[in-house]
């Protein structure tokens, strides 16, 4: 169906930095993590949290010692994910670890954690300001969709595309496909389609950021806290349900199987796929080879990076054997490379 392929990693939502290093626009990379983390444990500890009875978005009233005893148990597990992060070299190597020594315990703090942080993260940033330029770019007028020959395969865990395009349209739903989607899968709608293979750090979807904006009158610190306890409760007689939506491309999940069947019928027809901020790495490669190995019709790939030819012997790691694609190295990062094609 889709044509061209865009396939993205964190290099993609990247953004912009102060004169300090501080990220003011799009996500923290790697790099940046331990300090993001160690701001935003300090955002939940110091929270003001007022005496007596809180009304929790006009659904039901708690105590401030309840909102207290959850704030520490949320700070104890943010204190156990900041302890494995320094001792990986990354936040999907730790995880992927838990996961293969099965400390589910660990593993499911992990994910919800990195939801509450990843929403925090997100709440008073812009999104990084090339997916604006690209959807500008791209979208159909009147019908505000993704053109049915152009798609995205994203590894990033951020909201940062979804985010984007609610200011266009916030009526309008992007047609996101995730594994750890709440209810029936999602038709194979005629439009270009969104794929996230690491699933969204998110307990809903991009309108939990609206949510929380407009419950000005409680702080956001004091509403994550309680959202991070309601990720293991039954709260659907309050008329909404959060779980999270983290699913890595490795993990299992029931709807595995649907995902590769949707991908597989998107990508069937590609002939050229655009490589943003996305490096391969080793233990993504089964998943990269699974996917690519679908384009049978595949003949050129763009990396579009700082350093493009330092991703190329990845991409030829993932390629398939005996296939002839020309790999075309693009180093000007300021918008998402458009192809001649397009």
């Amino acid at each position: 169906m889709s044509k061209t392929i865009y396939y993205i990693g964190a290099g993609a939502s990247y953004g912009k930095r102060n004169e300090n290093g501080g990220v003011i626009e799009g996500i923290p990379l790697v790099a940046e993590i331990p300090k993001e983390f160690s701001e935003f444990r300090e955002c939940i500890s110091k929270a003001e949290i007022p005496q007596g009875e809180i009304s929790f978005l006009n659904k039901y009233v708690t105590e401030s010692d309840s909102v207290k005893m959850k704030r520490q148990r949320l700070l104890s597990d943010i204190d156990s994910l900041i302890d494995g992060i320094n001792e990986h070299a990354t936040i999907d190597t730790y995880a992927r670890k838990l996961y293969l020594t099965r400390d589910t315990r660990m593993f499911n703090i992990l994910k919800d954690v990195l939801c509450t942080f990843f929403v925090w993260v997100q709440l008073d940033r812009k999104p990084d300001n090339r997916y604006d330029t690209f959807l500008a770019n791209i979208l159909e007028m009147e019908s505000l969709v993704l053109p049915r020959d152009i798609s995205i395969i994203s590894w990033n865990y951020d909201s940062q595309i979804e985010m984007a395009f609610k200011s266009y349209q916030s009526s309008r739903l992007l047609p996101v496909y995730e594994k750890n989607i709440q209810g029936e899968w999602p038709p194979l709608y005629d439009c270009g389609r969104i794929f996230k293979v690491n699933g969204s750090a998110t307990f809903v979807d991009t309108s939990l950021f609206t949510l929380i904006k407009d419950y000005s009158n409680t702080s956001p610190a004091i509403l994550l806290i309680m959202f991070y306890d309601d990720l293991n409760a039954d709260t659907t007689e309050f008329g909404y349900q959060f779980r999270t939506h983290l699913s890595f491309a490795w993990e299992d999940s029931p709807n595995a199987l649907k995902m590769r069947e949707t991908i597989k019928a998107t990508v069937a027809d590609t002939e050229q796929m655009v490589v943003v901020g996305y490096s391969f790495p080793f233990f993504n490669r089964e998943t990269d080879r699974e996917i690519i190995g679908y384009m049978d019709k595949l003949k050129k790939i763009y990396v579009q990076d700082i350093v493009p030819n330092a991703v190329k012997e990845s991409v030829l790691a993932v390629l398939p054997v005996g296939r002839k694609i020309d790999i075309v190295p693009i180093s000007n990062c300021s918008q998402f490379y458009l192809p001649s094609e397009l």
